[in-house]
C-alpha cells in the first residue's frame, strides 16, 4: 500500500469531507479493497468508491443464484438424465456396452457413478444428486481459476480483474441454460481455468506446482469426455509451445500430465471396456453418423453457429492486433469449438455451446484489456468506470443469454410439458415395473424414467440404430425389411430390442408414432409393427392392452393376470 495524491477536498477538508488513504490501483479491488472517497466527483458528494465497487461486484457474483435454484427443479436435462440412468444400471450390475449400449466413451458413465451412488445410498434422488455433483464440479473449476484471475501486471488490468470472476460464474452456471450438466458443459468448466493457466505459461509467470497439476488433470478429465474435445488442448498446447519455444515447452509439466492421463484412459478403454471399441464404435460408425442431415457445412450455414463464426471474424482480427496471450488462446478455443460443432454434424444446441462460450470469453477479455488501459488516471474515476463497465458487461451477457437460452419458463411449464404429462398420467404405473419406450428421441421419456423411478427395459437409450438403418428409403419402397433379410447392425439391434423385451417384460410399453424416419410410402414407419415381426415379441405383446393415446405416444399396459409365454 502507498499514498496516492488526495483530492482537493481532502487537502482542504470541508465539514463533510474525509481524508483517506487509497489502495494501490494495481491491486484488484475485490482482493485488496481500496478505501477512497468519491467526494467532489461530478461536482457533488458520492458514495465511497470501494463500497460501491464491492457491492456491485458481489451483486454480479450472486447473479447466477436463480439459475442454481432453477436447476434443482424438474426437468433435468434429458441427455444428462439418460446417462445417469444407465450409470445407475451399471452400478447395479449390468454390463457397460453389453447390457447398456451407448456411443459415449466410458468416462462419462464413470463420472455419473457418483450421483448414481448418492441416489442408491441416500434419500437424495438421482436428478438432485446429479445437480449437486455438477455444482461441485463448477465449484472446483472456479476455485482452480480463482488464483489465476488476480494476478496484476499493471493498472490497466483493473477492469479485467473486476470482470473475470462474475464472467466465469456466468459461463459456468447461467449460460448453459437447459444444457446444464451436458458433457460440453462439464468440459467448459474444466477448460476455463486451463485457458488461464495457459496464459500464465505463455507469459512465463510462476504458478504453484500443486495448482498446476490440479488444473492439468481437471482439464484432462473434461477434454476426455468426447474424442472431439481433444482438438482444444491440441490447439492450446501448440500456441503455448510457439510462444515459449521448444526447450521451455519440453520442461513444462502440463502437456506431459495431460498426455499421461489420456494414455492411461485409452488403455482403460481398450482393456476394461473392450466391447466399446469392438461393437459399439462400429455400430455408431455404421448407423449413428447417418442421423441428422446437416453435415459439417450444413451445421455451419443453417444453424446459429453461423452467427458465432461471423462474430469471430472481427474479434479474431482484434485479438491479432492486440497480440495478448489470452486473446490468442480464446480465439483458438472458439475456432476449435466451431470445428467441434461442425464435425458432429447435428447442429444440436449443446454442440454449439463451446464455440459460443469461448466467443463470450474472447469478447469479454478484449473489452476488459482494451478499455482497461484507457481508464482515467484518477483512482476514483478509474474505479467508477471499471464498476460501470463490469455491470454493463455482465448484465448484457445475462440478457443475451436469457434471450437465446430460455431457462425458467421450462421449469414453470414442466407440468404441462410432454414430460410432465407423461409423468403425471403414467408415472404411477411406470414405477411398478420396467418401461420400454420405442422412440428415436431421448425426450420426453428421459427424464420421466428418472423421476418415475422405473427402469428402461432396453440396452439402447433410443432406437437410433434402427433410425440410422432406415435413414434412406428402401429401393423397393417397403417400410422395412423382414427379419430374415436383415444383416449386420440392423439384425443386431432388432434382436437386442426383442431380447430385452423378453427379458424385462416391461410393465409399460410406450410407442412413439413419429419415428424420425423418412416417409417412404403411404404410411409412416411403425416401430411396433416392425418389432412384431418377431414371433417372440408378438407373443409377448399379446399380454398388453392400449390404455391411452397422448400426444404422439401410444401407451400400452401389460396385464398382471398371467405371465406371457415367449416361444424359444
Amino acid at each position: 500500500m502507498h499514498e496516492v495524491p488526495r483530492s482537493a477536498e481532502s487537502r482542504n477538508p470541508g465539514p463533510h469531507s474525509v481524508a483517506v488513504q487509497v489502495a494501490d490501483p494495481a491491486v484488484a479491488p475485490h482482493l485488496n479493497p481500496p478505501v477512497g472517497g468519491m467526494t467532489g466527483l461530478l461536482g457533488q458528494d458520492r458514495p465511497d468508491a470501494a463500497r460501491v465497487a464491492k457491492l456491485c461486484w458481489v451483486f454480479c457474483l450472486l447473479l447466477p443464484l436463480p439459475w442454481v435454484v432453477a436447476n434443482f427443479l424438474p426437468p433435468v436435462n434429458h441427455d444428462a438424465a439418460a446417462l445417469l440412468h444407465y450409470a445407475s444400471r451399471w452400478l447395479a450390475g449390468e454390463r457397460l456396452y453389453v447390457d447398456l449400449i451407448d456411443i459415449n466413451p466410458p468416462l462419462t458413465f464413470i463420472l455419473n457413478l457418483i450421483p448414481a451412488a448418492i441416489d442408491r445410498l441416500t434419500p437424495i434422488n438421482g436428478p438432485t444428486a446429479l445437480i449437486l455433483c455438477v455444482l461441485a464440479w463448477i465449484a472446483i473449476g472456479f476455485r482452480l481459476a480463482w488464483p489465476l484471475m488476480r494476478v496484476a501486471d499493471g493498472p490497466g488490468n483493473l477492469l479485467r480483474r473486476y470482470l473475470l470472476p462474475p464472467l466465469l460464474l456466468f459461463l459456468m452456471v447461467a449460460n448453459p441454460g437447459v444444457e446444464f450438466a451436458q458433457r460440453e458443459h462439464l468440459m467448459l468448466v474444466a477448460a476455463l481455468p486451463y485457458a488461464l493457466l495457459a496464459e500464465r505459461r505463455m507469459l512465463g509467470l510462476p504458478t504453484g506446482r500443486g495448482l498446476t497439476i490440479a488444473i492439468a488433470l481437471f482439464a484432462a478429465v473434461g477434454f476426455a469426455l468426447k474424442p472431439h474435445f481433444l482438438l482444444l488442448p491440441t490447439l492450446v498446447e501448440a500456441c503455448v509451445l510457439q510462444a515459449v519455444g521448444l526447450r521451455r515447452g519440453l520442461r513444462d509439466p502440463v502437456p506431459w500430465l495431460m498426455g499421461v492421463f489420456f494414455l492411461a484412459y485409452g488403455a482403460f478403454v481398450v482393456f476394461a471396456t473392450p466391447a466399446y471399441l469392438g461393437s459399439v464404435v462400429p455400430l455408431a460408425m455404421a448407423e449413428y453418423l447417418r442421423l441428422g442431415d446437416g453435415g459439417p457445412m450444413g451445421v455451419l450455414l443453417r444453424s446459429p453457429l453461423l452467427w458465432t463464426a461471423l462474430l469471430l471474424v472481427p474479434l479474431g482480427i482484434a485479438a491479432l492486433v492486440t497480440g495478448k496471450p489470452l486473446h490468442r488462446l480464446a480465439v483458438l478455443m472458439a475456432l476449435g469449438g466451431v470445428v467441434i460443432a461442425m464435425v458432429q454434424g447435428k447442429g444440436w444446441p449443446y454442440h454449439l455451446l463451446p464455440a459460443e462460450t469461448f466467443t463470450f470469453l474472447l469478447a469479454a477479455v478484449l473489452l476488459s484489456d482494451v478499455l482497461g488501459g484507457q481508464l482515467s488516471p484518477a483512482p476514483e474515476r478509474r474505479q467508477l468506470a471499471a464498476t460501470v463497465v463490469m455491470l454493463a458487461s455482465v448484465l448484457g451477457a445475462y440478457y443475451v443469454s436469457g434471450l437465446t437460452r430460455p431457462m425458467f419458463t421450462r421449469q414453470a411449464n414442466f407440468e404441462n410439458s410432454q414430460a410432465g404429462q407423461l409423468l403425471k398420467r403414467y408415472g404411477h404405473e411406470m414405477a411398478r415395473g420396467p418401461t420400454l419406450v420405442l422412440s428415436p428421441g431421448l425426450y420426453p421419456h428421459f427424464p420421466v424414467v428418472n423421476y418415475a423411478g422405473t427402469t428402461m427395459a432396453s440396452r439402447f437409450m433410443t432406437l437410433w440404430p434402427i433410425q440410422g438403418v432406415y435413414a434412406r428409403c428402401l429401393p423397393d419402397g417397403r417400410m422395412f425389411r423382414r427379419p430374415e433379410q436383415m444383416t449386420g447392425p440392423e439384425a443386431f439391434a432388432f434382436n437386442a430390442v426383442v431380447d430385452d423385451f423378453v427379458r424385462y417384460q416391461p410393465r409399460v410399453l410406450i410407442v412413439d408414432v413419429q419415428p424420425g424416419i423418412p416417409k417412404c410410402g403411404p404410411n409412416d414407419f411403425d416401430y411396433l409393427a416392425y418389432f412384431r415381426q418377431s414371433p417372440r415379441f408378438e407373443s409377448g405383446f399379446q399380454g398388453y392392452h392400449l390404455i391411452s393415446v397422448y400426444d404422439r405416444y401410444r401407451v400400452y399396459l401389460r396385464s398382471t393376470a398371467a405371465a406371457p409365454h415367449f416361444p424359444p
